[in-house]
Formats: structure tokens, C-alpha cells, sequence
């Protein structure tokens, strides 16, 4: 299984390698334009008021909402937005092609035929997508770190949740997505899915907020569970959420686990 591992690891790297690379471009993007912005918060925030309060508050700006004049309040509206984004897009095509590649690319004959068992086989790719995930998220704490150190003081749990919050919203999109994988083996229909996912779950995250009506959504969005209202004002994961995600990450992984082995493979 460890050769598992590291095979797989360097037939994803240089994907890692890109996508880490966007990600933090973004976030570094977003923060290198505080200092131009600064001085035009006052009217940013006149032009702001004529907005309605829930329209706001879909962005982190309402009543008891972020403040874009300091800086981390200026990252969680405008770049960690960019962070969960594009970082769950690569989750969700991560666990998404990891295991129907071998079906689609015709190479789970080879696969099956080492003496590896099944078992063995998602474990190994599970713990790569895990790994890369987490590469990624340490990868962008670093560029927040250094950016965080040079704009203000350092809010070290502020800048921990920014770097490693994402991770857990990454790894529900990655096993929801390594579950379909189980079932629609062509690659290009589990990315449309997956990607699907990820964009049906910021719209829903969006709808939550514009009315109380649909608020109760914000239970199935995994955006909510990582809000950066609740990251920088006050500097944690809701327990109700972090739960939620440990459930739905874990049933996502146990079921691929479970149905995989039962399924009879198309070589």
C-alpha cells in the first residue's frame, strides 16, 4: 500500500503544484489590494448602506457582520470567498477522479491484479486526497502568514481557521465526490457532478441568506459550516457544524468503502 500511496501522490502532484499555486494567487491578489482600498472604505461603505440588509449579509457585511476597513475583515469578504471556491472545485475533482480514472482509463485490471486488496486501494487513495488537501491549505497559511505579519498584528487563531478551515469544507466536497466516483465511472460525468456540487452548494449557502424563509438551508451548505463571520469575530468553528462535517465526511468515505468492495469492476 505504500507504493500505492507514493504512485499516487507523484500522478497528482503536479496538479496539487498548479492548483495550490491558483489558490494562493487569489488570496495574494485580494490581499495586495487592501492598502488601495483603504483609503476609500468611508465611501465604500455610503455606497454600501443603500443596499438591503439581507443582500449584505449573504456577503459577511450585515449587522454584526465583518468590517472591510480592517484587514481580516477585508480578506473574509473579499478573498476567502476565492479560497473555498476554487479550492473545493479542486477537492471535488480530486475525489472525484482519483478512483473512476482507474475504470475510465481502462487500468483497474492492473490495479486489482497486484497483490493489493480493495480495501487497501481506497485507503491509499483516500489518505492521498487527504494529504494533498492539506498540502494545499499549509501551502496558503503560509502566504496569509507572511501577508498577515506585514499589514497588522497577527491573530494567530484568526489566521489558523483562514489557513485550515477551508480543509474541512475541501474534504466534504472530496468524499462526497469519492462516492459518486463509485458508481459513474466515466471521469468527465463524475467532474460535471462534483463541480455541481460545489457551485449548487454556494447558491444554496447565498439563498440561506437573502431570506429567513430558506435560512434553515444553511444546515446542508457546507459554506456555513466555515463562515469568516464567525472566524473572525469569534475566532472558532461552531461545534454544531464541526460535527456535521465529521458526519457527513465519514458516512461519504464509509459508504464508498462499503459499496466499492461489493461492485463488480468493468475492466
Amino acid at each position: 500500500m505504500k507504493r500505492l500511496i507514493i504512485t499516487e501522490f507523484k500522478r497528482n502532484f503536479k496538479s496539487l503544484v498548479l492548483w495550490a499555486s491558483i489558490v494562493a494567487g487569489m488570496a495574494a491578489l485580494m490581499l495586495l489590494l487592501y492598502p488601495a482600498f483603504k483609503d476609500a472604505f468611508s465611501q465604500l461603505e455610503e455606497m454600501l448602506s443603500i443596499y438591503p440588509e439581507e443582500f449584505l449579509e449573504a456577503f459577511g457585511m450585515g449587522e454584526g457582520g465583518l468590517d472591510m476597513s480592517d484587514f481580516y475583515g477585508w480578506f473574509g469578504v473579499e478573498g476567502y470567498l476565492f479560497v473555498n471556491l476554487i479550492g473545493g472545485s479542486y477537492a471535488a475533482i480530486l475525489g472525484g477522479s482519483i478512483l473512476s480514472k482507474e475504470e475510465d482509463d481502462k487500468t483497474v485490471e492492473f490495479l486489482l491484479s497486484k497483490p493489493i486488496s480493495r480495501d487497501h486501494i481506497l485507503f491509499g487513495k483516500g489518505l492521498v486526497v487527504a494529504l494533498n488537501l492539506f498540502l494545499l491549505n499549509t501551502f496558503v497559511g503560509i502566504v496569509l502568514l507572511i501577508a498577515f505579519s506585514i499589514y497588522g498584528d497577527l491573530n494567530v487563531p484568526v489566521w489558523l481557521l483562514f489557513s485550515y478551515a477551508p480543509f474541512i469544507l475541501q474534504m466534504i466536497f472530496a468524499s462526497l465526490s469519492f462516492l459518486i466516483s463509485v458508481f459513474v465511472t466515466k471521469s468527465r460525468k463524475v467532474l460535471s457532478i462534483a463541480l455541481g456540487i460545489v457551485i449548487g452548494m454556494y447558491v444554496i449557502d447565498l439563498i440561506s441568506k437573502l431570506t429567513e424563509e430558506f435560512e434553515y438551508l444553511k444546515y446542508i451548505t457546507p459554506y456555513e459550516y466555515i463562515n469568516a463571520v464567525t472566524i473572525v469575530n469569534d475566532e472558532m468553528i461552531k461545534p454544531l457544524y464541526l460535527l456535521i462535517s465529521v458526519l457527513i465526511i465519514g458516512i461519504s468515505f464509509g459508504a464508498a468503502w462499503f459499496f466499492y468492495r461489493k461492485k463488480d469492476i468493468t475492466a
